[in-house]
Formats: C-alpha cells, sequence, structure tokens
C-alpha cells in the first residue's frame, strides 16, 4: 500500500465531495486533535458509502495539445475565470501583478473545478464554465478540455485511463470545431475580451475593432504600377480576441465588382502568436534558410557564430524545457548568416529565428 502524506493536485475534488477543508483537519489532527474534533467524525459513519455530490476538476495549462502537448512560454497579457455557485478556480493569477509561463516549472496555470449533485449536472456545469475561460497571451488546453467535457463518451461516464490517448485525434478535431463555432459569452457587455479587467496591449487592439469599422486597401500587385482599391466593412462583429482570434460577418468589394458578404474567421499563426511576446526576430516557415525554434523554452546556449560552415543535422542551439535540454539542429548545410540576439538563460517562445544558414554559394556573394 502506498502513503502519501502530501496533499495531491486532485486533492480539490475530495474537498467538494465531502464539504471539508483537508488543509485545515491536516493541521489539527498534527496538533492532536481526535477525528471529532477534526470535524471528520461525520465520515466515519458509512465510509463505502458514495459520497452526495459529483465533482471534475480540469487543469488548465500553458501546453499546446495540436503540438504534442509542447509547452507554450510567454507573459500571461489578459485572463478571465469563472465563477458562481459550485465553481472553484485555484490559481496564482491576479489581476494587475505581472504573470508569465517559464520552462522551468510545471505547466498549470489553474485548477477549475466544478461540483453538482448529479454527474449530468457536473458535466454541463463543466461545459459552461470553460465557456467562460480566456488566457491571452500563451497557447493552453482549454479548447481540449472544452472537446473532453462535450464528448458523448465523457458525458456518459465510461472513459477509462486510456480514453485520451485514443480518442486524442478526434478530440482535436471536435477542440477545433468548437473554437471556430465559439461566441462571446458575455454577450458583449465585457469591454474587454472576456471580462479581463487587465487593460493589456491584446486587449488595447480588440477594443479598436468594432461593428461598423470599415477599411479601404490599397494593393499593388507586386512587380506592377497598377493600384488595386478594395473596401472591407464590419457587418457583426461574432469573436474579438484579436490578434489571437477573430471572427466576423464582413461586407468586401473588389474592383469593378459588386460588395459580397463573407463570414470571415482569423487565428494567429505560431509566428504572429510568438511575436506577441518576444521582441526577438521570428523565423518563416517559407524560407529554406530559417532555422525556426520549434517550441518553447528556455535557451541554454547558441552553438554557431555567423561565419560557421556547418552541415546538415548539426545543433544550432539548446532548449530546456523544465529538466530536458533539447537540441535545435540544422535542417541544411551551409553558411551561417544570421544567429539571435537572444541571451543565454533567456525564455524564447516557439518560431524564434535562431540562425539563417545560406547556401554556400549564395553566402559567397553576400
Amino acid at each position: 500500500m502506498e502513503v502519501n502524506p502530501r496533499l495531491q493536485v486532485e486533492h480539490t475534488v475530495t474537498e467538494s465531495i465531502c464539504s471539508i477543508d483537508i488543509v485545515k483537519m491536516q493541521l489539527r489532527l498534527a496538533q492532536g486533535a481526535s477525528l471529532a474534533e477534526a470535524g471528520l467524525d461525520h465520515l466515519l459513519t458509512d465510509p463505502l458509502k458514495p459520497p452526495k455530490q459529483h465533482s471534475i476538476q480540469l487543469r488548465i495549462t500553458a501546453e499546446d495539445p495540436e503540438k504534442n502537448w509542447s509547452l507554450s512560454v510567454g507573459k500571461i497579457q489578459s485572463f478571465h475565470f469563472p465563477s458562481g455557485n459550485g465553481v472553484r478556480v485555484d490559481t496564482a493569477l491576479a489581476h494587475g501583478s505581472p504573470a508569465g509561463v517559464s520552462a522551468d516549472f510545471d505547466s498549470v496555470i489553474a485548477k477549475l473545478i466544478v461540483t453538482a449533485t448529479t454527474w449530468e449536472d457536473a458535466t454541463a456545469k463543466a461545459r459552461r464554465a470553460l465557456e467562460d475561460v480566456s488566457i491571452i497571451g500563451v497557447k493552453t488546453n482549454v479548447p481540449m478540455l472544452r472537446a473532453i467535457v462535450s464528448h458523448p463518451d465523457f458525458r456518459a461516464g465510461v472513459c477509462d485511463t486510456q480514453w485520451l490517448e485514443s480518442s486524442q485525434e478526434e478530440l482535436l478535431q471536435m477542440s477545433k470545431r468548437i473554437v471556430s463555432q465559439r461566441q462571446d459569452p458575455h454577450h458583449g457587455l465585457s469591454p474587454t475580451p472576456f471580462g479581463s479587467s487587465t487593460l493589456s496591449t491584446a486587449s488595447v487592439q480588440s477594443a479598436l475593432l468594432r461593428k461598423g469599422d470599415a477599411w479601404t486597401m490599397t494593393l499593388t500587385p507586386t512587380g506592377s504600377k497598377e493600384v488595386q482599391q478594395h473596401h472591407l466593412h464590419l457587418n457583426r462583429v461574432l469573436r474579438n480576441d484579436f490578434p489571437m482570434s477573430f471572427a466576423a460577418d464582413v461586407t468586401f468589394t473588389a474592383p469593378n465588382v459588386e460588395p459580397r458578404s463573407y463570414a470571415l474567421e482569423m487565428q494567429a499563426t505560431d509566428a504572429s502568436a510568438s511575436a506577441l511576446n518576444s521582441q526577438h526576430r521570428q523565423g518563416s516557415r517559407n524560407d529554406p534558410s530559417h532555422v525556426i525554434v520549434p517550441f518553447s523554452g528556455r535557451l541554454v546556449e547558441v552553438l554557431v557564430d555567423i561565419g560557421d560552415v556547418i552541415r546538415k543535422d548539426d545543433v544550432i542551439c539548446v532548449i530546456k524545457q523544465m529538466k530536458m535540454e533539447l537540441e535545435v539542429r540544422s535542417h541544411r548545410a551551409g553558411v551561417v548568416s544570421f544567429v539571435t540576439e537572444a541571451e543565454d538563460d533567456e525564455d524564447v517562445a516557439e518560431g524564434l529565428l535562431a540562425a539563417v544558414v545560406e547556401d554556400e554559394r549564395v553566402a559567397a556573394k553576400l
């Protein structure tokens, strides 16, 4: 038998369904109180009797399920969590205090615990509570959690310990659909994204995009002197998490073409999302000379200098995620013409341009 004298991460579920404060009980018992004096005697009447409550703990982490649950490092610019009867949130985040995710510690941002008298009510409350969660600045597993609690197997309570692994691809597709269909849970009553009281860069930019906004855009084809003017008008804003995501009904007018209505849906690319959290140059996946850091973490060291001649698969830099050191290797041979200015021991985001490796013939002409 394993005996763990420490609190488990899941202790919040026990507290919720038993209506006790485990930390307080531990301190009282350590001071010599009896079970009755500590307020635990009611649990001794029938230890095999199922509790009257159902509770679910949802761990919100700074991870990207679409990229093999890789860590997402960066500054948390704004956030909002749910509240109400049967909803508990354990987090260290506080409005007005700077916060971020580094590569040194566990990726848990918050624990969301919902409690109800039936499993059906608990899962319904979990779905609604997750709709009120908004974290801007880092990638999180919230879309995956929404997919899990919406899945028929989970709602029926027939999942086992291998269910998440076997259903991951289905859940990923569900999470993408849920994100694309999601609407503002505050019905436009919140002036900042999903009720955040932190006026961040993202929230300021979001406030600039509203119903009725319109732009005239001048597009000139590369290598041509022909100027073409287009017009875009926002008819209705459906979701406003810009620059991370944005959805709206728009009218678009091209030159010499009748106006047409479109449903606009935008999601930040890896590079643009990472750029929010980094002052360093970001890489382009369309440029074959760019060696890009494919995951967030802490920069341990850069192993090349400008002018070095390297071979394919040579290590460019080393990134640390928690206790693991991961190597970023060059996908081509050539001459190094650029190296990131990021310092050793600095947190770096996914998409950082680690180095530019030019073909030797091209480099000779530079």
